[in-house]
């Protein structure tokens, strides 16, 4: 057994260094080594014993609804930027470009990274099957970027878009109960399960509590497939992605540095692109709470950026863990995230605090 001095070793690592096969310098392109995302059947049973697992044995539906095909493209779309990223992410470790110590603390990083890396690769050919099997349209990767270049940073924004699909995921399963594909919320939810674990572990590694709020943040798919076009993809290298019926909104940015938990005003911003608009609400979406609308103040407008500010009222909300906040065209009332999203323009900034 590892030691516990070991793992106290995990907390804080860092090295500063370029990423290896994304980021500044070229993006990250499949195939992986192992021909994914197209594996063989020898290769599809070499990733489930490095997933500790298989994918599930059950008959694939030979049909499915409009909206369930839709969120497993979403899916889809997701997994393949999360095989890339975690391939990327232990390319850096493995090849010395992060430094992330060495003997046991470094072999537990590995172990969980390699576990993941090969569990998101059953997740999107889990997901791009059930589409097959329903005669519907596959996603193939497009290319990547990451917005990180150092072990600290990339375990954040790792902890981050898993947030986000934790989020996401929940919206899923709102979907399948609504559309009648009810058999697939049993599967999402142990998918849920799943990266709920790994976020604990990336949360501890950046030396925060496991869990980081009793009833975790919720989202919608236009706000994770915004989010992954804003952040991640490099702009037209996806060779279907349009496929998928969401909106991709216009990006907002949190100006505001290292926001802490407490009451207080946040400056954000965003391009215009043409004619700003004259009325707008910023609002926030944390937890399973109702969505805080919030006028914008002191804006101002400088060529083609709009900046503004709005309260960040913590105190009376507990907003810890993930806040998405986003402009919307009105000001609500909003009942969930999906009706949030329904009247955004920019959108997400994302918030994080615990």
């Amino acid at each position: 057994m590892l030691s516990t001095l070991a793992v106290a070793g995990l907390v804080g690592l860092a090295a500063a260094a370029p990423q290896y096969g994304s980021g500044g310098g070229w993006p990250f392109k499949f195939p992986l080594s192992n021909g994914f995302p197209h594996l063989s059947p020898d290769a599809l049973k070499a990733v489930q014993q490095q997933a500790h697992g298989t994918l599930p044995n059950g008959q694939l539906p030979s049909s499915i609804e409009d909206a369930s095909a839709a969120t497993f493209q979403l899916i889809a779309f997701n997994e393949l930027f999360e095989v890339a990223f975690f391939t990327s992410l232990i390319n850096n470790i493995t090849s010395g470009v992060y430094d992330v110590g060495h003997g046991a603390a470094k072999q537990i990083i590995l172990n969980a990274l390699t576990a993941v890396q090969a569990q998101e690769e059953l997740h999107a050919t889990g997901a791009n099957g059930i589409l097959a099997a329903a005669g519907r349209t596959q996603i193939q990767p497009c290319e990547y970027v990451f917005p990180s270049s150092n072990f600290d940073d990339a375990i954040a924004f790792a902890s981050t878009f898993t947030d986000v699909v934790l989020g996401t995921l929940q919206d899923a399963q709102n979907n399948f109960g609504q559309d009648g594909d009810t058999g697939f919320i049993p599967l999402i939810g142990s998918v849920i399960g799943q990266e709920g674990e790994q976020n604990g572990f990336y949360r501890v590694l950046g030396g925060k509590i496991p869990s980081q709020l009793p009833f975790l943040t919720r989202s919608a798919g236009a706000f994770a497939f915004s989010a992954l076009n804003q952040m991640v993809i490099v702009p037209g290298s996806c060779p279907n992605s349009n496929v998928i019926p969401l909106p991709i909104f216009r990006a907002l940015s949190v100006d505001t540095q290292n926001i802490q938990a407490k009451d207080q005003t946040l400056s954000f911003g965003f391009k215009a692109n043409g004619t700003a608009p004259h009325d707008f609400s910023l609002i926030y979406i944390n937890q399973q709470n109702v969505p805080v609308v919030q006028q914008p103040k002191n804006i101002k407008v400088s060529g083609d950026k709009v900046s503004f500010q709005a309260d960040f009222p913590f105190s009376a909300n507990l907003m810890n863990g993930l806040t998405i906040s986003a402009v919307t065209k009105t000001a609500g009332p909003f009942a969930d995230a999906p009706a949030v999203a329904a009247d955004t323009l920019f959108g997400p900034g994302l918030i994080e605090i615990n």
